[in-house]
């Protein structure tokens, strides 16, 4: 790579992230709309959201060993078609299974552009510094949901539903025009490794070594914090509270200020306190929110305060968890760092779309299945990491790039 700072490289890898981010995003203040659409359930219609993250998730297993085969620049350049072409293909659909398979090759499109931007991430970096950009990027997500959801709901107001994804197709044409002008191979010829029967060995190393899995699985049920409110947030704000389609944005707006912001906090909180009593701290304040929807659900009737405040406190603790975890599950595999990123995106969004379809599965105009929801994963975030949390490799506090990697 050139020689650009941090912020510089966060820059060039955003729209990558926000490909991924505004593919969940930019429709949700249609989705209610959706299932009139095209004459469907709400299920279906969730569907298109969970199965674009569970596919994005899974489909990193495959497509990180790839891209420690062929390079970085190669998988980004097709990642950033193939999300072009599911997009223009979604706009294109007059049935709701021509829709889910366009989802599908949107998604893997998506799961490419995220995959090899972390994996570029843990070649230039390592230990704390890696924690910080990984942070950094996962905060560079919430840019999306603060203008994905309004430039949504007017394309669709103006323009119709179509053209929300014809905006995304030029979202993966700028992509491709990113990958190829600005991203140079940071994962040299002598580094790669081939995708043969040897990738069940590189995936059983990962999986089983015990500080890689915590972490995940940290990861994953931070994840789903973020991913339930995807789902449910349309449900509650507009149905049941009655905010218009066009002024659901300025709401959801605020989600991706916490996002934003949270993971901006967790660069700078990982550098003054570390990243174990980052993550402590991240867990508390899940339980916090969780904990305190549910009591504005028990003491007061549901009311856009009531429902917003709450997911600030717990989608922050979210948000401090994943760069976090992130740096934790992958310090251990810098040899194979596209495998092992890989990996990681399998748990982390393959446990936040099971746990968003189960939420799912109960009530959607109520706030009280996700509240639970988030009480119980930040119970299991702690019980996870509290047993561990001395155990954790050293992680180095300054950035280990070498000088044949710039």
């Amino acid at each position: 790579m050139k020689n650009y700072t941090p912020l510089q490289l966060v820059l060039i890898l955003a729209p990558f992230v926000f490909s991924f981010a505004l593919g969940l995003d930019i429709y949700i203040p249609i989705v209610p709309q959706m299932i009139e659409i095209f004459q469907t359930t709400p299920f279906l219609i969730q569907l298109t959201l969970s199965l674009f993250l569970f596919v994005t998730g899974v489909g990193q297993l495959l497509i990180g060993p790839l891209s420690d085969q062929f390079g970085r620049k190669r998988i980004l350049l097709l990642a950033a078609a193939s999300y072009a072409l599911g997009s223009l293909a979604c706009a294109a659909s007059t049935h709701i299974a021509m829709l889910l398979l366009a989802r599908i090759l949107c998604s893997l499109g998506a799961c490419g552009l995220l995959v090899t931007s972390f994996a570029l991430v843990r070649d230039l970096f390592s230990g704390e510094q890696s924690a910080k950009m990984f942070s950094f990027l996962h905060g560079s997500i919430g840019i999306s949901p603060i203008f994905a959801p309004l430039i949504g709901g007017y394309l669709a107001t103006f323009w119709g539903w179509r053209s929300i994804f014809i905006f995304l197709t030029l979202i993966g044409l700028f992509a491709m025009y990113i990958s190829q002008a600005h991203i140079e191979e940071t994962h040299h010829k002598n580094l790669r490794t081939k995708l043969n029967k040897d990738i069940f060995k590189r995936y059983w190393e990962i999986f089983s070594q015990r500080q890689f899995l915590i972490y995940a699985l940290i990861a994953g049920l931070a994840e789903s914090v973020f991913f339930c409110f995807f789902s449910i947030s349309p449900f509650i704000i507009i149905d049941t509270l009655g905010v218009s389609t066009q002024n659901f944005g300025y709401y959801f707006a605020t989600f991706g200020s916490v996002i934003a912001f949270g993971g901006l906090g967790a660069g700078k909180t990982i550098e003054k306190i570390g990243i174990q009593k980052t993550i402590f701290l991240g867990i508390s304040l899940m339980l916090l929110g969780g904990v305190s929807m549910l009591g504005c659900v028990y003491f007061a009737r549901l009311s856009l305060s009531g429902f917003l405040i709450p997911m600030v406190f717990a989608c922050t603790g979210a948000m401090f968890l994943l760069g976090s975890a992130a740096a934790c599950a992958l310090e251990p595999f810098g040899h194979i760092a596209g495998t092992a990123s890989a990996a990681f995106g399998s748990l982390e969004f393959g446990i936040a779309a099971i746990v968003g379809s189960i939420v799912m599965s109960f009530s959607p105009y109520s706030t009280i299945p996700y509240g639970v929801s988030i009480v119980v994963m930040g119970v299991l975030s702690l019980s996870l990491f509290w047993p561990s949390r001395h155990k954790t490799l050293a992680l180095p506090t300054t950035a280990s790039v070498s000088p044949e990697t710039l």
